[in-house]
């Protein structure tokens, strides 16, 4: 089947009011909306199974899915209307290809296809209104991209609620949801580091989220003394950006996360305290390693060999 993912002009355009939408979804009454769609999505999960491992998979994709256009689809408004609610729009097509691209079994069917199977179940619903005309299949690249942005936002959200918590039994730990927006941001900025990207509708988004992120540091500093761990800034973020690299042996891979831990957690303290102890240890049995490693070569080849890696870094 010919899916045609594209991206459009205004694709990214819903990332305007993103806090929105996240903020909704937060919102207890959002998670307690599954029980009315049951019906529905186990008939749909019946005619769809195949393109999903199994069926409580595809119900829990059915219910994700119709508890998000309930929620935006207030006072009937309608999500047909997508020029007067374009955002709301452009929200949910995003969603919906979230949630069935990331369940699906891989090349089962199009976002577009599964999508109508939904829709189709919920064609006699007092809250519903057929808006398969404004869902369509997004480039899985862009798509990707999408969820880099969106989990940005949704760690800055968690992020902007502990900053702005009044209560001191609500400011929990900054450093988790910190830690991952360097991640992503790591992600982000390493695309748009390529002169072929970096005025991409996508690096713009970007551009647009490192202003709020500031924003939202400027109020933690001014708060500091109130938490008792850092709100990482982005520029701070570890750097994953290789500029040569030159690998052989069997050992491939980075992890740009324990950079992070390294600097700003007690870990990284440890860490440091414990190398010093570890170099020692290591001189003292060097001799005796060098010994047992010779004995052990007589007795049998060993199945793998030393890697070289030549690997720099360079700020974002």
């Amino acid at each position: 089947m010919e899916c045609n993912p594209k991206i459009k002009s205004d694709s990214y355009d819903f990332f305007k009011d993103i806090e929105k939408y996240i903020n909704k979804m937060k919102d207890p009454q959002y998670n307690n909306e599954s029980s009315q769609f049951s019906s529905n999505c186990k008939n749909f999960s019946d005619t769809m199974k195949s393109s999903f491992k199994d069926k409580q998979i595809a119900i829990s994709v059915c219910e994700d899915i119709m508890k998000l256009y309930k929620s935006l689809n207030t006072n009937n408004k309608e999500l047909t209307q997508c020029n007067e609610y374009k955002n709301d729009c452009g929200f949910f097509n995003y969603w919906v290809n979230f949630k069935i691209s990331k369940n699906i079994i891989n090349g089962s069917h199009c976002i577009y296809y599964i999508y109508n199977g939904i829709d189709s179940q919920f064609m006699q619903s007092n809250f519903f209104y057929s808006n398969s005309d404004n869902i369509y299949d997004i480039d899985k690249n862009e798509l990707d991209k999408m969820n880099i942005l969106y989990r940005l936002y949704e760690n800055y959200s968690e992020l902007k609620t502990i900053i702005n918590a009044t209560r001191q039994q609500d400011k929990r730990s900054l450093l988790p949801f910190s830690t991952e927006c360097c991640t992503d941001y790591i992600q982000a900025k390493y695309i748009c580091n390529d002169d072929d990207n970096n005025e991409s509708t996508f690096c713009q988004k970007l551009k647009s989220f490192e202003s709020e992120y500031e924003k939202l540091y400027q109020e933690f500093d001014r708060k500091r003394s109130e938490f008792s761990d850092n709100l990482i800034k982005l520029s701070e973020c570890p750097n994953n950006k290789i500029i040569t690299t030159a690998v052989t042996g069997t050992v491939v891979g980075l992890i740009p996360l324990f950079g992070v831990l390294y600097k700003f957690t007690p870990m990284g303290q440890v860490i440091r305290s414990k190398i010093g102890i570890l170099n020692n240890d290591i001189s003292n049995n060097d001799d005796e390693m060098t010994n047992i490693s010779l004995m052990e070569q007589e007795n049998e080849q060993l199945p793998f060999q030393k890697g070289t890696y030549n690997i720099k870094y360079q700020s974002l």
